[in-house]
């Protein structure tokens, strides 16, 4: 967990403060409403099962709220490669639709590569999906780039 308190500070376009805050391990579970709405693809109970999976794994979560309400998240986690040495992973960096391009996803980014930092991370890394042409932009214009492709293939279920 990090040491930073939690963050405030009130968007542009938003005139109620947001906060944004690391949450503990049992309150991760709160994203999924989010989680469902950035992965349409994937039924909720595929979904919540991965998460749960995922806690015990080393995932964290940063979360952005208007009072209560959770209106941002943004995963991540820590590893080490061979290609980029110690690293933190942004997974599923999310802002509800109403609350984009207002601030919100700067603050998690430059919250999350703090924590790297504060890790000593070498770098932050992430995906994006490919359809995801106004992330990339974002992504860009933080002086991210694109160092690879990620390829996937499923793994066909054994046969019996």
């Amino acid at each position: 967990m990090s040491t930073y308190p939690k963050l405030i500070f009130v968007s542009y376009q938003h005139s109620a403060p947001i906060s944004l805050r690391d949450l503990a391990a049992h309150e991760i579970p709160l994203i999924l409403p989010l989680i469902f709405q950035h992965n349409p693809q994937t039924a909720p109970l595929v979904l919540r099962d991965r998460l749960e999976k995922m806690i015990p794994q080393g995932y964290h979560c940063l979360g952005a709220f208007e009072g209560d309400r959770l209106i941002g998240i943004a995963g991540y986690w820590t590893g080490t490669k061979f290609w980029c040495g110690q690293y933190l992973e942004a997974d599923n960096v999310f802002i509800l639709p109403e609350y984009r391009n207002s601030g919100i996803g700067g603050q998690l980014m430059a919250w999350l590569e703090a924590r790297a930092s504060e890790l000593g991370c070498d770098r932050v890394v992430l995906d994006s999906y490919v359809t995801l042409a106004n992330a990339h932009r974002f992504y860009f214009r933080r002086g991210y780039e694109i160092t690879g492709f990620h390829f996937t293939r499923l793994v066909p279920p054994e046969s019996d």
